[in-house]
């Protein structure tokens, strides 16, 4: 099984859920419309094809396409987004042509050392935080200070862990920073590296010799994190009435109505805000006028800044998860990616990530060829 299956079934569930959020919840949301709905339909088709087939091009041109993308979606930032294209660029030629062969021969040995440098820097941002105080579970208005960076750090430093090696105590750390933060996003984004990540050493059927009831208890562990943002909904919205079932369903809803909103405001050719924001949930809160941020689907960011020419997007990122797939810790890290985006939405930070990992991937096969 490719690991994209699990994105392509989540992206379908999400849009059927969505529309039943709409149509349950008629006293809280707008009815669903029809030319949203195609477009987000059309998206997924164009990225279903660019994904399907098998594109002549040569690996040095997909590169090189590569490449533009993460400097041209990364520059606008600012100088420091142009600086971290080029220094992501330049470490990523020298590690592929300097490890590629030692990875090849023995990919633990040459990843152990990678796997403890990172635990050593997920556990300093993970305790950071803590050590100064701002633990969301516990206060739940310091969910948005400036610390809630260093749980997202860790969080996807975490994935990243899995993606090499599926270790059921990094999953826990994940699950313990996403419970901490009360970020559903890194609970939802560690189990599925390591469910990914498993699932592609050891198949579905896999049974654990003596551990017949972890992925029992990763699930548990999971639900333990959504419970824990809906406590904290809770506690910063006293006058929140659905139960944890109902927010459940709602949400989907609400975030498929910012992209409905999005999509009328962008229509036909865009308005070219959210991917080159700093602040792209901000961004987007500020268009309704609000101070907070609003999540907006994998279709919001598109059908805004690009109107129709967003589906061009489509194309760009089927092609991107064919080529990182290619690589087994790559297809982990973009089709976990590709699945947060569904309800998050795009931004420079996801796009620029889609094309680093197609691009490492297909570097490695130009190395290959170059020997």
């Amino acid at each position: 099984m490719r690991p994209s299956v699990l994105f392509w079934a989540a992206a379908v569930l999400y849009i059927i859920t969505a529309v039943i959020s709409k149509v349950v919840y008629p006293d809280l949301l707008p009815p669903p419309e029809a030319a949203p709905l195609v477009y987000a339909l059309a998206f997924l088709w164009i990225m279903a094809v660019f994904y399907l087939r098998d594109w002549k091009i040569n690996c040095l041109h997909k590169s090189y396409l590569y490449l533009a993308v993460m400097i041209l979606v990364l520059s606008p930032l600012g100088w420091w987004g142009f600086a971290t294209a080029v220094a992501t660029i330049v470490t990523t030629r020298l590690i592929v042509h300097y490890e590629a062969r030692n990875i090849e021969r023995n990919p633990d040995n040459a990843r152990k050392e990678l796997r403890l440098i990172l635990t050593t820097v997920v556990l300093v941002l993970f305790l950071v935080p803590i050590f100064r105080g701002a633990v969301p579970i516990l206060r739940p208005e310091t969910r948005y200070s400036a610390f809630r960076f260093f749980y997202l750090a860790a969080g996807y430093f975490t994935v990243v862990i899995l993606s090499l090696k599926p270790d059921f105590r990094i999953f826990l750390l994940g699950e313990a920073i996403a419970l901490v933060s009360t970020f559903r996003t890194i609970g939802l984004a560690v189990a599925l590296a390591y469910f990914l990540r498993l699932v592609q050493l050891r198949g579905l059927g896999y049974n654990i010799k003596g551990r017949k009831y972890m992925l029992p208890a990763a699930a548990m562990v999971l639900i333990g994190v959504f419970l824990a943002r809906y406590y904290v909904t809770t506690a910063t919205y006293p006058e929140w009435q659905l139960g944890f079932l109902e927010t459940l369903l709602y949400r989907p809803g609400v975030t498929y109505t910012v992209y409905e909103k999005l999509f009328h405001l962008g229509m036909p050719w865009g308005e070219r805000g959210i991917l080159f924001s700093t602040d792209p949930k901000g961004y987007v809160g500020s268009l309704f006028g609000r101070n907070v941020g609003y999540t907006y689907t994998i279709f919001g960011q598109p059908a805004y800044d690009f109107g129709l020419f967003g589906l061009i997007e489509a194309a760009f990122l089927g092609m991107a998860l064919q080529d990182a797939e290619r690589r087994r810790p790559t297809a982990v890290l973009a089709v976990t990616l590709m699945t947060l985006m569904i309800p998050i939405g795009i931004d420079a930070f996801f796009l620029s990530a889609m094309a680093f990992l197609a691009y490492l991937s297909v570097e490695v096969d130009v190395w290959k060829k170059d020997r």
